[in-house]
């Protein structure tokens, strides 16, 4: 939880200088560009989060990928914060956290639909559709198949879960006769 709060923070400022730059997308991309970078690199995140290491150390393995990675200057300032302060170990969160914000500014609504069977890119796209009518926000879902759910489909955006799965209705079911009885 500590992370997730401190995350926010981070992100939060970020975004903050972003939009007075004008630039939150680009740091969005950036950030994003950034941490997709370091995934290929496990050892450089092991050392990033290692308590180990100092921060003068991270700063120069910083300084030597953004040599060849080139960001922003406020991106590597950043990035050279985040080590200061300890906080590098939070970049994917705040990453995540950055793009709920730049979601929540441009009006877009990124969720998970589940199946029980593959969902044609047509039968996605009405969804979206008729989501984007009911939450007033572009809608972008991805698929996901889970045959346990029997039919139907459950849509999770952000804390809204819509559950019409027949999975859902046979335990619903259940709990009437249960209580019933």
């Amino acid at each position: 939880m500590k992370g997730l709060v401190i995350a926010l923070k981070y992100a939060k400022g970020l975004f903050i200088a972003g939009k007075e730059l004008g630039k939150i997308q680009e740091f969005g991309e950036e950030l994003k560009k950034f941490v997709n970078f370091l995934k290929d690199y496990p050892e450089i995140i092991r050392v990033f989060q290692s308590p180990i290491y100092p921060p003068e150390v991270k700063l120069e393995i910083l300084q030597e990928i953004l040599y060849y990675f080139k960001v922003d200057p406020e991106i590597e300032r950043f990035l050279r914060l985040l080590i200061e302060r300890r906080r590098i170990q939070y970049l994917e969160e705040i990453v995540l956290m950055y793009e709920s914000l730049l979601d929540e500014e441009l009006g877009r609504a990124k969720g998970e639909v589940i199946s029980a069977f593959p969902l044609s890119e047509e039968e996605r796209s009405e969804l979206e559709r008729t989501l984007r009518d009911l939450l007033k926000k572009e809608v972008y879902l991805s698929v996901k198949v889970d045959p346990e759910i029997i039919g139907g489909l459950k849509v999770k955006i952000g804390d809204l879960v819509l559950d019409g799965t027949i999975k859902a209705q046979l335990e619903r079911f259940k709990d009437l006769i249960i209580k019933g009885v």
